[in-house]
């Protein structure tokens, strides 16, 4: 039974959010989609993140009924799966602030598998749709929380939680080899958000699907990763032995394929859950590519993704300005399978 055990965790330092010349080259051709909804989210979402307790509490009785109130008024406003954790202040970013929260409801909304397997401009697009109406969804039933007079914040990206950690910790699955939460109904193919609160839930809890044991086993991620960033084995991280992602090896691939994706889309975990059907293409794709470089040519093949442009500008970046500090360490930025850019 693999649970995440963070009996010796310790606060998580957040990754970077540095601007990088390859971030100014992905921004050059962010598509007009993805920056409408980056504008709704961040000018009018975001400022609404922290909301205020109604000042006349109301008398809870009963909060094992509450909690069942609460995630079906959170499945009725949107989400497909919902589950409570209990806050843990060990299990925050480093320059978290102090909420004094005990709980978070955590819940997953489901990515158009069609779209995000796409990789490109639609499926970058696809994606910035999926958080605003994420962090729409969180916001309202913050708004909802706090009318009962405690307090709640809504905790999306760069909250003060890591999210695939709570939603683990909340039961909805298991941390993957790729770094992110697997859903046993919704594979990869997700997103995720919160809402922290100062109300005291019932908590779910973590559960074992057999997810873990499977991404032990199981190598797809790993032998399709562009970047060569998801290593075979799990590391002690800030406490908690867990998957871990080499950030700075998907960085340049990351920015250069639209958001990429690919680990997430490759993960045969899809095919267990709702996707089914749809997986059967990929599934077709993985064994006519073999590997990142047929895979990258593939999708290449497939649309406009502008790969030789942003090479060629990428190419005449110097070590020095692709180096940028990671955890206040200096990291050049790996380029395995990056044509025309060696480390």
């Amino acid at each position: 039974m693999a649970l995440l055990d963070a009996s010796n965790a310790g606060k998580i330092p957040r990754t970077p959010q540095g601007v990088t010349p390859f971030q100014k080259l992905f921004g050059e051709r962010y598509p007009d989609g993805a920056k409408w909804w980056s504008y709704m989210k961040r000018e009018v979402i975001d400022p609404q993140r922290h909301l205020e307790p109604n000042p006349k509490k109301t008398e809870i009785e009963d909060f094992a009924a509450l909690t069942e109130e609460v995630k079906q008024m959170t499945l009725d406003l949107g989400a497909a799966q919902v589950g409570i954790a209990d806050f843990n202040e060990a299990i925050t970013f480093t320059d978290a602030e102090d909420l004094g929260h005990k709980s978070v409801i955590v819940f997953l909304m489901p990515m158009d598998f069609d779209v995000m397997i796409d990789i490109g401009p639609k499926s970058q697009e696809d994606v910035h749709k999926t958080y605003f109406l994420l962090d729409e969804l969180a916001t309202r039933l913050a708004t909802r929380i706090s009318a009962y007079g405690y307090s709640a914040s809504v905790q999306a990206n760069r909250g003060e939680i890591p999210l695939p950690a709570y939603g683990q910790l909340a039961g909805l699955g298991e941390l993957g080899k790729h770094g992110s939460l697997i859903s046993p109904e919704l594979g990869s193919a997700f997103r995720i958000s919160a809402v922290s609160t100062d109300m005291p839930l019932v908590a779910d809890g973590p559960a074992d699907f057999g997810i873990d044991e499977i991404c032990t086993k199981c190598h797809i991620c790993s032998r399709f990763c562009p970047g060569e960033a998801i290593p075979a084995q799990k590391v002690d991280v800030n406490g908690m032995l867990r998957w871990q992602i080499d950030t700075p090896a998907c960085h340049p691939h990351f920015l250069r394929l639209y958001g990429c994706k690919i680990c997430l889309s490759v993960c045969p975990m899809n095919a267990r859950g709702d996707k089914k059907a749809e997986y059967k293409d990929v599934a077709k794709d993985i064994r006519e590519a073999k590997d990142a470089p047929g895979m990258l040519e593939l999708i290449n093949s497939r649309g406009d993704l502008k790969m030789e442009d942003f090479n060629e500008k990428a190419a005449k970046l110097t070590p020095e300005e692709r180096e940028l500090v990671w955890w206040e360490e200096p990291y050049p930025l790996r380029t395995a399978n990056y044509d025309g850019l060696k480390d």
